[in-house]
């Protein structure tokens, strides 16, 4: 746990071991679960974009994440993302707001944007800052000074920085996501055989290509594809999950039920390895 004794030394090392600075899978948050005695709503989520785990502190930002990976013109996510001091200092000197300082010190405070995005569109690549709170922060003082200071930094950067309230996340959408995402292979896991799943994603989106399961639904599709390949039960669906996180299955993210959607509203937009983008949340 670092979160306490904080010095300038303590800062310099931290720095030092590469916090903060990186991208991909080679990023190192400057922030970690494990920095804290009590995690609350903190969790470690392996970054299926990234390849890396992330460190995200409350549920308001678990679901910005997962709308942000699933978003296929975000191509980095860095959470926990750690502001230059002296600028931030400037910034608050500028506004005549007080700077944060670790508690019981004079230690000027490392400040954080909750996540810095890489967003690639239109053959452009640009930087997105986003923070993150719930609606009862809205009136807190200390949450806004700290949020007008991070507004005025990212503005002197040029970077778009916004504030996401938990009520403006499409929670149905979320949830869509967090059980596609939920069926992908996961760090350590191991097939049955090698390939195995990928062999399965061929033969559901060839057989997908045809117009002979439109009238039925996702579940009823997926446990006749059980059936009739001698899987385990339960296989299909993951499968089928599968195909909509690469984006070869379209789906309605608005669905209060995927598995009951007919697959007639479930289109076919590409083979396996043939991936078409698009859209985001």
């Amino acid at each position: 746990m670092r979160q306490s004794n904080w010095t300038e030394k303590k800062i310099a090392e931290i720095l030092a071991k590469g916090y903060g600075s990186g991208s991909g899978a080679s990023y190192k948050p400057w922030l970690e679960v494990t920095d804290f005695s009590s995690s609350g709503r903190s969790r470690r989520v392996f970054g299926l974009k990234t390849g890396r785990i992330h460190h995200l502190f409350s549920d308001v930002e678990f679901d910005i994440f997962l709308a942000a990976e699933w978003s296929r013109s975000v191509v980095d996510i860095r959470e926990q993302y750690p502001l230059d001091r002296d600028l931030s200092q400037t910034v608050a000197q500028e506004l005549k707001i007080q700077h944060p300082c670790y508690p019981g010190t004079r230690v000027p405070t490392v400040m954080t944007v909750d996540f810095l995005l890489t967003v690639v569109e239109h053959g452009g690549k640009r930087l997105v800052a986003l923070n993150a709170k719930r609606d009862e922060e809205a009136e807190e003082e200390n949450s806004l000074a700290k949020l007008e200071i991070q507004r005025t930094y990212f503005e002197k950067l040029e970077i778009e920085h916004y504030l996401i309230y938990h009520s403006q996340i499409p929670k149905q959408k979320v949830m869509n996501i967090a059980w596609i995402r939920d069926a992908q292979l996961k760090p350590g896991e191991v097939e049955p055989r090698p390939g195995y799943f990928a062999a399965l994603c061929s033969r559901m989106s060839r057989e997908l290509m045809a117009p002979t399961y439109a009238n039925i639904s996702l579940a009823d599709y997926c446990q006749s594809f059980d059936e009739r390949h001698g899987l385990e039960a339960g296989s299909g669906l993951r499968v089928a999950r599968m195909l909509i996180q690469e984006l070869s299955l379209s789906v309605n993210l608005e669905s209060k039920d995927l598995t009951r959607e007919s697959l007639g509203s479930v289109m076919m937009t590409s083979r396996p390895g043939q991936l078409r983008a698009f859209g985001g949340v």
